[in-house]
């Protein structure tokens, strides 16, 4: 079933843009992450093969510190998709939780960390939420992300990278951050949407 989400009132904060000099990139660990995971489940022959399908093994040998162009990204997971069927679901997930690890050490300052761990659910999920929001630009590319009002909160992701049947990839990002922060009970549930700019993905948070 696909959701429909109203243009009027729905989007309360868009994604903040791409940086100028930036369009058409994604941050690294979209690529990273997913070595890593692969590595773990499936040993690193596997992912050798995965990343030499996709003409990325240069990634493997110097893992790059920059953003890196999303058709790049888009092309290595449409190959771990055709050549990994039965396991492209779990790699994705695996390497989403990791990108949360990371954004968790490394993009949240501690003192950060410290004071959502402290606040009621309702409002650790609104600063996070807020966060989220605010750099989604550096897992959605040029895609738009929006927050939408009440509860269950809603993310409603649209033309961004990484679209993936059942969106495994942000739903472990996003429940790893929210049972982080919010609560161990937290879930997300994603049903595909349709909003103001034509179809997208709705990841739904409850905890």
């Amino acid at each position: 079933m696909r959701e429909e989400v109203a243009r009027d009132g729905a989007a309360v904060r868009p994604a903040t843009s791409v940086p100028s000099g930036q369009a058409g990139v994604i941050g690294p660990n979209a690529a990273l992450q997913l070595a890593a995971a692969m590595t773990q489940m499936a040993g690193a022959e596997e992912t050798g093969r995965l990343f030499a399908a996709a003409g990325l093994s240069a990634w493997l040998e110097t893992p790059p510190g920059e953003m890196v162009p999303v058709p790049e990204v888009e092309r290595l997971y449409a190959v771990l998709y055709r050549d990994w069927p039965e396991t492209a679901a779990a790699f994705c997930t695996q390497a989403g939780w990791r990108t949360a690890d990371y954004v968790i050490a490394n993009r949240i300052p501690a003192l950060a960390r410290g004071v959502l761990r402290a606040l009621p659910a309702g409002a650790a999920a609104h600063l996070l939420a807020r966060a989220v929001a605010r750099n989604a630009w550096t897992f959605a590319g040029e895609g738009r992300l929006r927050v939408l009002p009440g509860r269950p909160m809603k993310f409603l992701l649209q033309g961004h990278p990484l679209a993936l049947a059942g969106c495994p990839w942000h739903r472990a990002v996003f429940l790893r951050l929210f049972r982080a922060f919010v609560s161990p009970r937290a879930a997300v549930a994603h049903v595909p949407a349709t909003g103001p700019d034509g179809p997208g993905d709705l990841l739904i948070v409850t905890w």
